[in-house]
């Protein structure tokens, strides 16, 4: 295994030696910037098989990260990469100039946000490198991104003693309920429309939801959002995205073998 020190310099170098690698946009409507590159490889003679007892993590991975920022409209936070990885794939490159297919990248569930929702991060990798040594990596393909036009604000009516149905604005609202401070919407895919939701209680003091875990089982969506106050009559208020569609962006980074 690589020490720290290692680790760091190799993202950095691997930064640099992809920076020349084509950036290819979906309809003009992106710009995809790469941010760094992780690389871990196996010691030689070491077997890639065998991870040592009560450890985590892969004995090999190269990872790239990487920033998409539209040039209209704003990316949907709550995601669909869970459930649709794309079809980014991996090609080796060995010093003879012959290739080797890795399969398809793996794609992180977990991107971060700018605060006006124009760029998102995404991140790459493979967890398993060929046998003998290898000069690169290329990964590439398309990756789904979700991007709305924009927002606009929706307001309804709540009574904790009615779950449901609930139509706040274009959101349909199947069922929801009550667990301490935490409010889980049930619905179908109009929920992922939500970017903030609120409440307002007849005191007038609105009260802002922060974001908990979601799923999906067939059409069937479930959301989770805490409040810091437990809900009484007032009245929801959200902000949804509008023009929601998932964008097939194309990607291409080719990856040098940092040392």
């Amino acid at each position: 295994m690589k020490t720290r020190a290692s680790l760091i310099t190799s993202l950095i170098v691997g930064a640099a030696m992809a920076a020349s690698s084509a950036l290819v946009h979906a309809q003009n409507t992106m710009d995809v910037k790469l941010l760094g590159v992780m690389f871990i490889e196996a010691p030689p003679g070491k077997d890639k098989n065998l991870v040592p007892f009560a450890t985590s993590g892969d004995l090999e991975k190269v990872e790239v990260n990487a920033i998409a920022t539209a040039r209209s409209g704003v990316f949907n936070q709550w995601t669909n990469s869970f459930f649709d990885k794309g079809d980014v794939r991996v090609t080796a490159v060995f010093p003879d100039k012959t290739t080797q297919s890795l399969g398809q990248a793996e794609m992180g569930g977990f991107p971060k946000f700018s605060a006006d929702a124009r760029s998102r991060s995404f991140s790459l990798s493979v967890n398993r490198l060929p046998d003998k040594t290898v000069s690169g990596l290329i990964f590439e393909g398309t990756m789904p991104l979700s991007v709305a036009k924009g927002t606009k604000k929706a307001a309804q009516a709540f009574d904790p003693e009615r779950p449901g149905p609930v139509k706040l604005g274009d959101v349909e609202i199947q069922h929801f309920k009550l667990d301490g401070k935490s409010l889980q919407l049930q619905g179908n895919d109009t929920l992922l429309r939500i970017k903030t939701l609120s409440f307002k209680p007849a005191s007038g003091q609105v009260v802002r939801a922060e974001r908990g875990g979601w799923s999906r089982m067939n059409n069937e969506h479930q959301q989770t959002w805490n409040f810091d106050t437990a809900l009484t009559r007032g009245e929801l208020q959200a902000e949804l995205y509008e023009g929601l569609e998932t964008i097939r962006q194309p990607i291409r980074f080719v990856i040098g073998r940092p040392w």
